[in-house]
C-alpha cells in the first residue's frame, strides 16, 4: 500500500505542530509543578509506564540524574496492583505516563501516590482520562487524536513534556529556549529525514529481525525503534543500551542480524565528549567485526565515513545531545511506516493487538 495514504504517516508529519503547541497549553500548570516539586525539597520520582509510554519515562529517568541531583526510579506496577505490597510513596514524586490515560495499572500507582500524600504528576493525551483527572497535576500532550495504531506525534509530545521539566527542576535554561524553538528544527530535517528512510526502508524491507543499540540518553530510542519494527513490521527486533548488548546477546549477531545503531551527538566538555565518542566508535567497529549489516543514525559528522560496509545517515540536527531523540524518533517512525507497507502490511492497524491496551 501507499504509506502516504496511512494515518500512520500523516500524524507523523503532524509531530512539527504539536511541537509547537505544547508550551501555551502546559505553562502555567509546569510553573505551579515545578514550585511544588522544589518547595517539596523531596529528590526522588517514582514513575509508572507501560510501552511507549515507558520509553518515555526512561528517557525522563536519563535527563533528570544526568542534569540534577534528583533520581528516577522506575516502578513495578503489579506490586500496586497484584500482589498488594506495602510499598511507601509519601517521600517520592509519583509521576504516571499514558497516552491514552487509560492504563489502570498506572493509576492505581497514582492512586496510591495520593492516598499517602505524595505530589502527583500525569503526562497524557486525554484530559479528560482517569489518569489525567486523577493525578494532581496533569502535563498535556495536547496532540490531537491518534487514529494510527503506534504512538508518533503523542510520543514526541511525551518527550517534549519530560525534557521540559527536568530542564525547569534542573534549571537549565538553554534547553528551556531549545524546546521553544524546536517546532522549527524538526520542520527543517522531517526532509532529509524522508529521503533517507526512503532509501534504507527498500535495502532493509527483507530483514526478519535484528537488534537496535544507543546508549545514554538516546538508549530509549532503541527501546522504542524495536517495539515499532515488531508492531508494524512483524519484525523480531530487539532493543539494548550498548553497553548491555555485550553481555550476551553479541553472541546472536551474524551476516544476517541487522544492526540499527543510534549515536548521539555530545556537546559537552572535552573529556565526556571523548568518552561518550569512543564508545560509539567501539560499538559499532564490534558489530560491523562480526559481519552485520549496519545502519549507523547519527547527527555527528565525526561518526560518519569511517566505517567500511557501514550504511550511514547523517542528520542535520545541531541540538544538544538530550534533542537528537526527537530527530531519531522520527527516522524510526518513518521507517518502520515505509517497510511495513512495501512488505504488504498496514500499519495502522497491526494485527492482533489493539489501540489501547488495559493492564492491570
Amino acid at each position: 500500500m501507499d504509506y502516504k495514504q496511512t494515518s500512520t504517516w500523516k500524524e507523523i508529519n503532524e509531530t512539527p505542530k504539536i511541537i509547537g503547541g505544547i508550551h501555551a497549553e502546559n505553562s502555567a500548570v509546569m510553573k505551579e509543578l515545578v514550585k511544588a516539586v522544589k518547595h517539596s525539597k523531596i529528590t526522588n520520582f517514582v514513575a509508572a509506564a507501560r510501552g511507549s509510554s515507558n520509553h518515555a519515562i526512561t528517557y525522563f529517568k536519563y535527563l533528570l540524574e544526568v542534569m540534577s541531583n534528583y533520581t528516577v526510579g522506575l516502578s513495578a506496577p503489579s506490586i500496586v496492583t497484584l500482589y498488594r505490597g506495602k510499598i511507601n510513596y509519601s517521600n517520592s514524586i509519583v509521576i504516571g505516563c499514558s497516552q491514552s490515560g487509560m492504563a489502570e495499572d498506572v493509576l492505581e500507582v497514582i492512586k496510591k501516590g495520593n492516598d499517602q500524600g505524595a505530589i502527583t504528576i500525569a503526562v497524557t493525551n486525554n484530559i479528560d482520562s482517569p489518569i489525567a483527572k486523577l493525578a494532581k497535576f496533569h502535563l498535556y500532550c495536547n496532540a490531537g487524536e491518534e487514529v494510527s495504531f503506534i504512538a508518533t506525534k503523542s510520543f514526541s509530545a511525551e518527550l517534549y513534556l519530560l525534557l521540559w521539566l527536568a530542564a525547569e527542576l534542573s534549571g537549565l535554561k538553554n534547553d528551556v529556549f531549545f524546546l521553544k524553538h524546536l517546532k522549527y528544527d524538526i520542520e527543517q530535517v522531517l526532509p532529509q529525514i524522508d529521503k533517507m528512510t526512503d532509501k534504507y526502508a527498500e535495502k532493509f524491507k527483507d530483514m526478519q529481525g535484528g537488534f537496535v543499540l544507543s546508549r545514554g540518553l538516546t538508549y530509549p530510542i532503541a527501546l522504542e525503534t524495536a517495539l515499532l519494527m515488531q508492531e508494524t513490521c512483524y519484525m523480531q527486533f530487539k532493543g539494548y543500551a550498548g553497553s548491555d548488548f555485550y553481555h550476551g546477546p553479541m553472541a546472536a549477531v551474524g551476516a544476517h542480524t541487522p544492526i540499527i545503531i543510534f549515536c548521539a551527538k555530545n556537546d559537552g566538555d572535552e573529556e565526556i565528549q571523548s568518552i561518550i565518542r569512543a564508545d560509539q566508535i567501539k560499538c559499532v567497529e564490534k558489530v560491523l567485526s562480526l559481519s552485520a549489516p549496519v545502519l549507523l543514525v547519527t547527527n555527528d559528522m565525526m561518526l560518519t565515513g569511517r566505517f567500511k560496509r557501514c550504511n550511514d545517515v547523517l542528520l542535520d540536527f545541531n541540538v544538544p545531545e538530550e534533542f537528537a531523540i526527537f530527530a531519531f524518533a522520527l527516522f524510526a517512525q518513518m521507517l518502520a511506516c515505509k517497510m511495513s507497507c512495501l512488505i504488504g502490511n498496514n500499519p495502522d492497524t497491526p494485527r492482533a493487538i489493539e489501540k489501547t491496551t488495559i493492564t492491570k
